[in-house]
């Protein structure tokens, strides 16, 4: 009988869903209640529209509590939600590239006297130049297709690393590329321990500042425990990978509808795969809003922008983008991938153009006013919290 429709639980607010200034972001709360008598938000009366209601709050912190209260028949009725006000929000973008072992393994078995002698990370690095793009590059232990170790790394080339770690970061992803969804299982020790195995390799050939905490694993997928461990181990943001949704929610859209209201049950059967245990009521809001915060866990998921560019031609890419960048939902944050695989002539799955693919991603979206950032740091890269 009391229920707040809009924002909902977890919800990230930015100014354009309300009116900012330096103290606060005044956004408008609304629901519905069948009791007659007043409803109080955070205290005040709200307004008042048959079995709607509306009420202005001020958000002034990171977290902020909004409590909802009436009563009926002598009986009071209460929820409570929490939401995250993105303060100072601006456009910006991370990148990151998935499945990394194949340049490392070129780079140790052929000993080049720069690490950007080797063409895959020289041609990030002149993308990175022309313009400005930061790279996270998510790696595995062991190449499953060439015979490879990450402790057989040279650390010769650590200085180099650090004089770089500015653009380009190194992180976990998994052990190996095989098996598929390796960290399934509720106990997490396995995953812990590949996490704390890769980064020991990595501060010791690349120097700690160069490591910096994931933003993905593995196929976007990880039991209940795994996050909650990855959380309390300083992981707190992960990028779904929610298969099926866009397609859902587009036949919403396509009718004038925002898909959170009118994905039907029909449309629900068809998303698959709910990334970090999410619910499909979570796959299809992150799909319209992009960010949502667990704060049972303390960490935040977010759905990219549509672009996995080992995935869609160049064309698909900039079609892809514009339509992220026209969504009407109010949305400043761009998650671009790719996976390094596709870079190389040897791969059977090569992509002739890939690096072509990874530039424009990044150059349509550092047209539309993007900033590169980190989006480990901070709010998905804003750090005017910290």
């Amino acid at each position: 009988m009391l229920k707040i429709t809009y924002p909902r639980h977890g919800a990230v607010l930015n100014h354009n869903q309300g009116t900012e200034t330096a103290a606060a972001l005044r956004i408008t709360v609304t629901g519905t209640c069948t009791s007659q008598a007043p409803v109080l938000v955070n205290g005040a009366v709200a307004r008042r529209q048959g079995q709607t209601f509306s009420a202005d709050v001020d958000l002034k912190a990171k977290f902020n509590t909004i409590a909802v209260t009436t009563e009926d028949g002598g009986k009071s009725h209460a929820q409570e939600i929490r939401v995250v006000w993105d303060k100072k929000s601006f456009p910006r973008y991370n990148f990151y590239i998935d499945d990394h072992s194949f340049f490392l393994t070129d780079i140790a078995k052929d000993r080049p006297a720069s690490l950007f002698d080797h063409f895959y990370l020289g041609g990030l690095r002149a993308i990175h130049r022309r313009l400005g793009t930061k790279f996270t590059l998510n790696i595995f232990y062991r190449n499953d297709h060439h015979p490879f170790e990450l402790k057989d790394f040279p650390d010769r080339y650590r200085q180099e690393w650090l004089d770089n770690r500015d653009w380009l970061r190194l992180s976990f992803h998994a052990y190996s590329e095989f098996p598929d969804r390796p960290y399934t299982d509720p106990d997490p020790t396995k995953l812990m321990a590949d996490f704390a195995l890769l980064k020991k390799e990595i501060t010791r050939f690349a120097g700690a500042e160069t490591f910096i905490q994931p933003v993905v694993v593995h196929w976007a997928v990880t039991s209940r425990e795994g996050v909650a461990a990855l959380a309390k181990n300083g992981m707190r943001a992960f990028s779904t990978g929610i298969r099926g949704v866009k397609e859902a929610c587009e036949k919403a859209i396509a009718k004038g509808l925002n898909p959170v209201d009118a994905v039907t049950e029909l449309d629900r059967s068809a998303i698959s795969d709910i990334s970090y245990f999410r619910t499909m009521d979570d796959a299809i809001y992150l799909y319209c809003y992009k960010k949502l915060y667990d704060f049972d866990i303390g960490a935040l998921f977010f759905a990219g922008a549509g672009v996995c560019c080992n995935m869609y031609t160049q064309e698909q890419i900039a079609a892809n983008l514009k339509q992220a960048f026209n969504a009407p939902f109010g949305n400043e944050t761009y998650c671009l991938a790719s996976h390094e695989q596709y870079t190389f002539p040897y791969y059977k799955n090569y992509i002739p153009d890939h690096l072509q693919r990874i530039e424009l991603a990044a150059r349509l979206t550092a047209e539309h006013g993007a900033k590169p950032v980190y989006f480990a740091d901070g709010l998905l890269g804003n750090t005017a919290w910290d």
